[in-house]
């Protein structure tokens, strides 16, 4: 009777200090780093030829108030990403149109 005891307060023992334990693991987990935003057009998926193209075919005929700089260059603000990204999207869809009626040919 008395090893009975004796086990079932060593086993209550062991499981308060496990959960003492898990908590104290659940409290010193560090947490995630932040995630980093980037507003500049290169890292947000337009590389500079890209850009070049936009520029020369979209920004320089509209004569866009947005052109910066000598020589000049589209501002950093989201509108112009926004611009540019449609434009893009038009010119390649455009682009392969023309490839397509050409074969067809």
């Amino acid at each position: 009777m008395v090893t009975f005891v004796v086990l079932i307060v060593v086993l209550a023992l062991s499981m308060v200090l496990l959960a003492h334990f898990l908590g104290r693991a659940e409290r010193d987990a560090v947490p995630p780093p932040a995630a980093e935003e980037s507003t500049s057009p290169e890292q947000t998926g337009l590389g500079e030829p890209e850009w070049n193209v936009v520029i020369q075919k979209q920004c320089l005929p509209t004569n866009c108030p947005n052109l910066k700089g000598s020589p000049p260059q589209p501002g950093k603000e989201p509108g112009c990403q926004v611009c540019a990204s449609m434009f893009l999207e038009r010119y390649g869809e455009r682009l392969l149109r023309q490839q397509r009626e050409g074969r067809n040919r």
